[in-house]
This record gives C-alpha cells, structure tokens and sequence, in this order.
C-alpha cells in the first residue's frame, strides 16, 4: 500500500555534499572545516590544516611540536546567492622543542595576483 518512504541521507553525508560543492578539491586534501560565519555583505569558511599534514623536514627530528598557526590565508572561493564566499585557511606551524625555527607548509591554493581560487579565477584572468 502506497510508496516505501525515503530514508534521508546521513547528515555527515549532506556535509560532505555540501562542502565539496563550495570548497575546491584540492583544498579540502589538505584541510578540514572549522567555522563558518555570514555577514551582511559576505560568508567565510574557516579551514584548519588537518593534523595529519606535517611538513616534510621537521617530520625526521623527533622532537617537533605543534606551535600554533601561521597567519591565515584569505581567499575568495566563489559568489553563491549574491554574496561571496572567502575561504579562510589556516596553516599549522610547528617547531623543534627548545628552539625558535618554525615549519609550515606552502601551498598554492590562490591564481598569482589575484586572491582567488583557481577555478573560477581562470575565468577572471588569463595567466601566461
């Protein structure tokens, strides 16, 4: 009798969905939401570097530790209902225990000279 309902989705399934239509692939390899907030004129999207993402030379010494973060990386990701959406991206820094050199990972997450995504920057500019 009548239509078997529909199960809805997980919600960490809607998550997921949802991140992946308004943060790039690339970005979210290497980071992992952490807020979000809306104003009257924009929305940022928090991301933090996920743990697992420690640099390449600090990672041989044994005494590294988790030193806060870098200054973050802010980034225009794409307009979504009139309104842009900026990623904020916050890069994890660590240093030898005792010592003030600190590590962090680069990456290339904005088109040079324009502080937005790939993606739709390809749009906006023409890179040689």
């Amino acid at each position: 009798m009548g239509r078997k309902k529909k199960e809805r989705e997980p919600v960490e399934k809607l998550f997921s969905t949802a991140m992946t239509m308004l943060v790039p692939a690339h970005i979210l390899e290497h980071f992992e939401m952490w807020d979000a907030q809306e104003s009257l004129d924009r929305w940022v999207i928090e991301m933090r570097e996920k743990e697992s993402q420690i640099p390449s030379e600090p990672a041989e010494y044994s005494d590294v530790v988790f030193d806060g973060y870098c200054n973050p990386i802010e980034t225009l990701s794409h307009s979504f209902v009139c309104k842009p959406i900026y990623l904020r991206l916050y890069r994890r820094r660590y240093k030898r225990a005792n010592t003030d050199r600190h590590y962090c990972n680069e990456y290339d997450v904005a088109l040079r000279g324009v502080k937005m995504v790939p993606e739709p920057g390809f749009f906006f500019k023409d890179e040689s």
